[in-house]
């Protein structure tokens, strides 16, 4: 080992995916108590089932995403609801915090059902009444003419086969797409032979199908959205995005690329935050554990390229500087904290670096068990060279304390 050392920091798979299920999950609350337990245990877990934890974890993230999506449906359809003056018994949205995999995803199951029912009931509805607003003119017509008289049967079939069709739009398309749609059905309500109407219903399918590609892109916007507003619910430079995101969530605004290219910007920071909150908490306890005391600015490691001192109850001259960069990189050296003077102190020296040299190493083994690999790029051997002399930031311990080092 080394008295100064920089090594490389990799995450474990799981760490890393647990870390993002537990931002998405704890949102302003902290983290959820799902999450959390996903962290639990890694020390004691082998290979194998290391993988099997990491599967579970994305198969939790799979249903917190499918539990968004429904509930992006779900606030579209109760939208589509309100313009249509309809009333539908549609689920109630869910929280997916603190829900198990196996609750979210029969949350789901039952959800689908009472959509699938909910969006044919509110389609067929509003196909209905747009059929009937479509044929009222020609109904009216015969009536001021014949007041018994009925529609001709070609008109009933075609007003029945109007409604079929119609009924396939989805009911959370858009007003412009909704026009198109009439549009064409209306040309097919007054075609004068059956190959025009014929025709003429190809062209509303078409339209039909056009539109429902469009609304399944705002739902996958829409459910993106919620995703991205729930991640970034408590990132301090997201007001504004968020905001915006929010609109799109409620289907009020598109999800263009560049708030698209935003929001993956900013998730981003927030997983890199979370990384190195773990990086930093893990390396914390791992020395903690070994008798040395973090300083009050381990709590810049959290930052870009943060830095921080580690002590001992029994070091009086000596000190660790650690720095973390972006939770990818650590830099370690024992420094003195006042200048050597004699041969004695030169000898502490050595004796210091050989002890740290020893904390490092057991430090290394108690991140492993964390999730947390550091890789060693390069190290400098105790005696290699004098110690770096720098200013105490805090002498916390007793003068005792310090008069018997300086006694030995």
């Amino acid at each position: 080992m080394s008295s100064g050392v920089e090594a490389d920091i990799a995450l474990d798979a799981a760490v890393i995916a647990s870390l993002g299920l537990i931002r998405v999950l704890g949102g302003a609350a902290g983290l959820a108590a799902v999450g959390t337990g996903l962290l639990a245990g890694l020390a004691e877990e082998r290979a194998e089932i290391r993988a099997r934890r990491l599967e579970e974890i994305r198969h939790h993230e799979q249903a917190v995403a499918e539990v968004l999506d429904r509930n992006a449906r779900i606030a579209a359809l109760a939208s589509s609801a309100r313009e249509n003056d309809a009333r539908l018994a549609l689920p109630l949205p869910l929280e997916p915090a603190e829900k198990t995999a196996g609750e979210l995803v029969a949350w789901c199951t039952e959800a689908d059902a009472a959509l699938a029912t909910a969006e044919e009931e509110l389609a067929t509805a509003i196909a209905t009444a747009a059929t009937g607003r479509i044929f009222a003119p020609a109904t009216e017509s015969l009536k001021a003419a014949a007041p018994a008289a009925s529609p001709p049967p070609a008109a009933t079939t075609l007003a029945t086969t109007l409604t079929r069709v119609l009924a396939r739009l989805l009911p959370d398309t858009t007003e412009d797409d909704r026009r198109r749609v009439t549009e064409a059905a209306e040309q097919a309500a007054a075609a004068t032979t059956q190959g025009e109407a014929e025709s003429r219903l190809t062209e509303v399918r078409i339209r039909i199908q056009e539109a429902n590609e469009r609304a399944r892109r705002r739902r996958d916007d829409r459910a993106a959205a919620a995703r991205f507003v729930r991640e970034l619910a408590t990132h301090p430079a997201a007001g504004d995005v968020r905001a915006r995101l929010a609109e799109v969530a409620e289907g009020a605004a598109a999800f263009d690329e560049e708030l698209r290219a935003e929001a993956v910007r900013l998730v981003g920071d927030l997983q890199r935050q979370a990384e190195r909150r773990y990086v930093t908490t893990a390396l914390r306890e791992a020395f903690a554990g070994l008798g040395y005391e973090v300083d009050e600015g381990f709590e810049t490691l959290t930052a870009d390229s943060g830095e921080a001192v580690l002590t001992r109850g029994d070091w009086s001259q000596h000190a660790v500087k650690v720095r973390v960069d972006d939770a990818r990189q650590i830099r370690m050296a024992l420094l003195r904290t006042e200048p050597a003077e004699s041969d004695d102190q030169r000898r502490l020296d050595v004796e210091r670096e050989e002890q740290w040299c020893a904390s490092f190493e057991a430090a290394r083994e108690r991140l492993e068990e964390a999730g947390v690999h550091a890789d060693v790029r390069w190290r400098v051997e105790p005696g290699e060279q004098r110690l770096p002399v720098a200013q105490r930031r805090r002498d916390r311990r007793q003068p005792q304390a310090r008069q018997r080092e300086r006694d030995r």
